[in-house]
């Protein structure tokens, strides 16, 4: 009797130390999630929106200058659809915002990483900075007049403004590459040309019809 209580207990023990174990290593498989998430969030760093190796003065002004740009051509983009009747420049105008939008965000995460303020939201012909630096700003009048035109008088100063925007933005993508050293800087003027020439075709096209 006595022998089988011993054994009993010797049972009852061991079962205890197993499941101790077990709660031991599901402790540690549980500790080790977050590890193993954020390795994988380490990993990805190189796709994000941060900069990597060096930058001038002169990537800072045009990321500065550029975006600001950005943000009249979405402005200008938005009246389209209360003020256009044409499918061609309303497409135009959606894919113009689609575009601009991710552009300013990646930007405005270069100036923050490279510990630099972004633009204040004013129009850059009030800003000394901007009078020789961007090239095809519109005016506030320009503006004005074209948040007052309608139907095809719309359309044509439109198309037009958009144009001189956009070879603006190419001429200054063009200058850093010249000027400027980050590459990933680099790598969005590239962009900007090929798809802002790209839509100045387009727009050339609408017009002449």
């Amino acid at each position: 009797m006595n022998t089988k209580r011993l054994l009993v207990g010797i049972g009852a023990a061991a079962a205890a130390v197993i499941l101790v174990a077990g709660c031991s290593n599901n402790e540690a498989a549980n500790n080790a999630t977050p590890t193993g998430a954020e390795a994988t969030t380490s990993a990805g760093a190189p796709g994000t929106n941060e900069p990597t190796g060096a930058h001038n003065d002169a990537d800072v002004a045009y990321v500065r200058m550029m975006i600001p740009h950005h943000e009249q051509a979405i402005e200008m983009a938005e009246l389209v659809p209360s003020r256009s009747d044409s499918p061609e420049v309303n497409s135009l105008a959606t894919q113009i915002e689609h575009a601009q939008e991710p552009e300013i965000e990646q930007m405005e995460g270069w100036l923050t990483a490279w510990g630099v303020p972004e633009p204040e939201h004013q129009p850059m012909t009030n800003m000394p900075e901007m009078e020789n630096g961007m090239h095809g700003m519109m005016t506030p009048e320009q503006m004005r007049a074209l948040e007052s035109a309608s139907g095809m008088e719309f359309d044509r100063m439109w198309l037009e403004m958009m144009i001189e925007h956009h070879e603006g933005a190419v001429t200054s993508s063009e200058e850093i590459l010249r000027d400027g050293e980050s590459e990933q800087v680099r790598e969005l003027a590239q962009n900007i040309i090929a798809s802002q020439q790209a839509e100045i075709a387009q727009m050339r096209q609408l017009l002449n019809r």
